[in-house]
C-alpha cells in the first residue's frame, strides 16, 4: 500500500508548518532520543531492585516524558474523556482498552492517562530489539509481543495475557487494528485478540479510544515533523460483554464491531480545535 504522505506543503499553513517543523524536528528527536537512553538504566536498575511494580511505574514516566518532547515541536495532546473512563476501584469487569492507531506517538499518551488501570500494551514484535528501554519493557513483561505476520504466534500470546489479567487484575491496551494507518482512515478491528482473552476474562468492560491527527505527525516521513499539530484522544462509552448474547466468539466479535463503528463515528464527527 503506497503512503499517502504529502511530499511537499501544498498551502500556507503546511508551508508555515513545514518550516517551522524544521527547527522543532531536531529538538523532538534529541529529547525522545535523550529520554529513552537516561531511562534505560533506572528502569533496569528499578526492575532488580524493586521488581515489577516499581519497574512499570518508571515506565509509565517515561512515557509521560516523552510525549511531552512534542512540546519542542509545538505539538500539543487534547484528552476528552466525556466522564466515560471506568471507576479504577471496581473489580467487577477486567477493562480492555482498544484504540485506532496512526503512530508510534499514540502509545505514550496513553500509557501515562490509563496508568491507574496498570495496563499491559500488546505491541509488534519489531520493538521488541535494540530500542533503549522500550525493548528492555518486553523482557519485564510489561510488552506483550506479536509476530503480526504470525497469527498463531499472536492467538497463543494472547491466550497467555488472558490467563495472567485474569489473575492478576491488570488491564490491556492494544489496537486491533493490527497495523497504523497512513491518512486517519480507520481499518477494520479484528476481534481474534479479544477471543483468546475472552476466554479467560468472560466479564470484560471493553473501552474504545479514538485517536485523531496522530498521523499527520508522519506527514513528510520525520523530515520534518509538522510543527503545531494537537493530537487528540476521545474515550468513548464502555462496552460491556453483559450486554450480548452468544458464545465467547460471538461476543467478542460483536464487541469489537461494536468498538470499531463507535471509534468511526466518533472521529468523522466535526471537533474544536
Amino acid at each position: 500500500m503506497p503512503s499517502p504522505t504529502l511530499k511537499k506543503p501544498t498551502s500556507l499553513a503546511l508551508a508555515l508548518s513545514w518550516v517551522l517543523g524544521w527547527i522543532g524536528t531536531p529538538l523532538y528527536l534529541l529529547g525522545f532520543g535523550m529520554t529513552v537512553l537516561v531511562f534505560d538504566p533506572i528502569l533496569r536498575l528499578s526492575y532488580l531492585l524493586g521488581g515489577y511494580q516499581i519497574h512499570q511505574n518508571g515506565i509509565r514516566l517515561m512515557n509521560r516524558c516523552l510525549y511531552q518532547c512534542l512540546l519542542f515541536n509545538g505539538c500539543r495532546i487534547s484528552w476528552n474523556t466525556n466522564q466515560n473512563l471506568p471507576d479504577p476501584a471496581s473489580n467487577s469487569n477486567t477493562k480492555i482498552f482498544v484504540a485506532n492507531h496512526q503512530s508510534l506517538n499514540d502509545i505514550p499518551p496513553l500509557i501515562w492517562k490509563l496508568r491507574t488501570y496498570r495496563p499491559v500494551l500488546v505491541s509488534k514484535a519489531e520493538l521488541a530489539n535494540g530500542i533503549p528501554s522500550v525493548s528492555y519493557n518486553f523482557k519485564t513483561g510489561g510488552v506483550i509481543a506479536i509476530q503480526r505476520k504470525n497469527p498463531n504466534q499472536s492467538l497463543v500470546a494472547m491466550h497467555r495475557l488472558g490467563l495472567r489479567i485474569a489473575s492478576s487484575g491488570e488491564s490491556v491496551l492494544y489496537f486491533p487494528e493490527g497495523t497504523r494507518s497512513r491518512n486517519g482512515r480507520l481499518g477494520t478491528f479484528k476481534s481474534g485478540g479479544l477471543e483468546q482473552l475472552m476466554k479467560s476474562v468472560p466479564n470484560i468492560e471493553l473501552v474504545p479510544v479514538a485517536v485523531q491527527r496522530s498521523w499527520e505527525l508522519a506527514r513528510w516521513n520525520f523530515l520534518p515533523l509538522p510543527f503545531g499539530i494537537t493530537l487528540r484522544f476521545d474515550v468513548l462509552p464502555s462496552i460491556n460483554a453483559w450486554n450480548f448474547d452468544g458464545d465467547t466468539i460471538q461476543k467478542a466479535r460483536a464487541m469489537m464491531q461494536a468498538a470499531q463503528n463507535a471509534v468511526q463515528q466518533h472521529i468523522h464527527k466535526p471537533h474544536a480545535a
